[in-house]
């Protein structure tokens, strides 16, 4: 008897590490515990088991194991009946991860508001926090800055008390800095991202450093201060990290041109243009090739960009339909060309 409830409060134990782990990115540290759980799974209780295979869905999306983390989700469901309303609310949790994971972001949302349901179940602030910032992060991509906002900043508030958790809160920051930028107020912006670089450097957490001056690089070109924002990109670019690092590149060339550093500015360029064709990413393989017509081949601007926009709208890109289509509009106005700006403003507001 005593040996079944030392048993017990081991593996509660265990699972309480392994949930931390994995909501703290420690990758080796969650892969060592699930390996010891795994070894005497066939001895947990009904609830125990639904709490596991949850917890491993997580822990298999955080090893990028999208397929093996659905199977986890299944494996849980295969003992509905026995659920009780905080497994419902760690299910849709996981459900809507997944999504967001596989970038099906509707999907993600409407997975986290079936989870919302059972929030007052929980009465962790961190696990509070960490849907806040879930939520946050969906909002965001979908393109819904306020809302995206508002749970950032309820994120903020349940995770600031916990400095175990700091991983977390430098994310909730890192999330508000991005959408104060959408909603141009730099100051904001500038505090919340300034402030999530501190504590990345604070747990060393490298991978989210480089990402962070990555956005401070990108806050500082759109104030339009192109020295600053090339200090933040060349910390970032030195990292090479292989997801980013396409988009440091663009940012560096477009502000190495803007600072009549146009030697510095054909060097990114050119690593990233080939880059893009060796990676197959014709998004940024446009991207760079109109970039470079707006500041080295003039002669081939209005022509290379019209095709650009043309490949933007076939592929549904409707954030660089808008974005570039209204930058070429203003050239057209500019020059006179009233009908083609008009066109290109009215393509802006898709």
């Amino acid at each position: 008897m005593s040996h079944n409830i030392y048993d017990h409060v081991n593996v509660s134990a265990e699972l309480d590490n392994w949930s931390i782990s994995i909501r703290l990115d420690k990758r080796d540290a969650a892969a060592s515990i699930h390996d010891r759980l795994k070894g005497f799974s066939n001895d947990f209780s009904i609830d125990t088991l639904i709490d596991f295979f949850l917890l491993e869905s997580r822990f298999y999306l955080m090893q990028k194991h999208l397929v093996n983390s659905a199977a986890a989700i299944d494996n849980a469901k295969k003992h509905l009946v026995h659920f009780k309303n905080t497994h419902k609310y760690y299910l849709h949790l996981a459900e809507g991860i997944l999504f967001y994971d596989e970038k099906h972001y509707p999907e993600a949302l409407n997975c986290f508001e079936k989870a919302e349901k059972y929030l007052n179940q929980l009465n962790n602030p961190v696990e509070i926090g960490e849907f806040h910032l879930r939520k946050a992060m969906t909002y965001y991509f979908l393109d819904i800055t306020t809302l995206s906002a508002l749970h950032a900043e309820r994120a903020i508030e349940s995770l600031k008390p916990y400095k175990t958790f700091e991983f977390l809160l430098a994310r909730a920051e890192m999330l508000q800095g991005m959408n104060y930028m959408d909603l141009h107020n730099f100051e904001m912006s500038e505090e919340h991202l300034h402030r999530a670089l501190a504590s990345y450097k604070n747990i060393d957490n490298q991978s989210f450093i480089t990402t962070t001056n990555l956005n401070l690089g990108l806050l500082y070109v759109q104030r339009e201060l192109p020295e600053t924002a090339i200090r933040y990109l060349e910390e970032a670019r030195m990292d090479k990290q292989e997801r980013i690092h396409l988009k440091i590149l663009y940012l560096l060339a477009d502000s190495y041109w803007k600072t009549n550093e146009s030697s510095k500015a054909v060097e990114a360029y050119t690593e990233g243009f080939q880059k893009s064709i060796e990676n197959d990413n014709l998004t940024m393989k446009w991207e760079f090739a109109m970039l470079h017509k707006k500041y080295e081949d003039r002669m081939n601007y209005e022509s290379v960009w019209q095709e650009g926009i043309e490949y933007f709208r076939k592929i549904n890109d409707f954030f660089n339909v808008r974005l570039y289509s209204k930058e070429l509009a203003w050239h057209y106005t500019e020059t006179k060309q009233y009908e083609l700006a008009t066109r290109y403003y009215l393509l802006a507001s898709i």
